[in-house]
């Protein structure tokens, strides 16, 4: 019986964090170049619209590092488990959301032993050419057996996600994504990236570049991808540079200076 509890208990409650358990990004953002350490408590914010919370927090600076998700009971995950990943992977804030999918129900069976114990007493007497002789005694009579008896239960699953966030140092403050095909047959070019979103306070966004802008050249250099944008940005670092920007068919450029740290930083 105490074997089948502590089965059945570990069945209901798990031991394993699902958040470290099914996460996927960066180990320990901490390792990050120009990680700025954290000025408070970890930030948790729900969520029904990923794509829209994402880019508000990339404008207050907050760069993804990974994400977790899983279907899991409800009652298996808490808040506390998401704060100790949160915190094992160095993350500032995070995004989360949770669906209820379905409940399952059924029962299972759990066998209770049965034992039954009797007793029973008696005198005698006995005569003889001694004499009267009388006698006492008892006995104790147990029956084993067990009893099954069949134990519903009921378990609500959810579906879990939780998008994991670091600040780090920014020496533009640009979020690069590759250009889409309908804005390449556009611009009839491949090079350039497109501006997903713009971190508030960076010289990106003192310099008024905006989401949607497609960056084109660097300097005297063309764009040829995201990671060919941050090595410019790496070339380029410490100086005033001229962005050569198409805006909704329109050519623009600006003169901004790109920041120079230490080590190699985030866009």
């Amino acid at each position: 019986m105490r074997t089948f509890l502590a089965v059945f208990i570990m069945l209901l409650a798990g031991c394993a964090n699902p958040y470290a358990k099914f996460y996927r990004g960066v180990p320990d953002a901490r390792l990050i170049p120009n990680y700025e350490m954290a000025q408070g408590d970890l930030q948790i914010y729900g969520t029904d619209n990923f794509d829209r919370d994402t880019r508000a927090l990339m404008r207050r600076g907050y760069s993804p590092i990974g994400q977790a998700t899983f279907n899991a009971p409800a009652h298996k995950v808490s808040e506390s488990q998401l704060r100790q990943q949160a915190e094992k992977i160095g993350a500032h804030a995070v995004l989360v959301s949770s669906k209820h999918t379905n409940t399952v129900s059924g029962a299972m069976p759990l066998t209770i032993p049965q034992t039954t114990t009797s007793y029973s007493s008696g005198t005698a007497t006995a005569y003889g050419a001694g004499g009267v002789v009388n006698a006492y005694g008892s006995g104790t009579t147990t029956t084993f057996g067990s009893q099954t008896m069949m134990m519903p239960y009921s378990i609500a699953r959810s579906d879990f996600s939780a998008l994991f966030f670091a600040k780090r140092k920014m020496r533009l403050g640009v979020y690069p994504r590759p250009v889409d095909d309908e804005t390449r047959r556009r611009l009839q070019t491949n090079a350039g990236v497109s501006v997903l979103e713009v971190a508030e306070g960076s010289p990106a966004f003192a310099a008024d570049i905006l989401p949607g802008d497609v960056v084109l050249v660097i300097g005297t250099d063309s764009v040829q991808s995201v990671q060919h944008f941050s090595k410019l940005l790496d070339k380029y670092q410490g100086q005033t540079t001229v962005f050569s920007i198409d805006r909704d068919g329109k050519h623009i450029e600006k003169s901004i200076e790109i920041l120079s740290f230490t080590n190699k930083v985030s866009q």
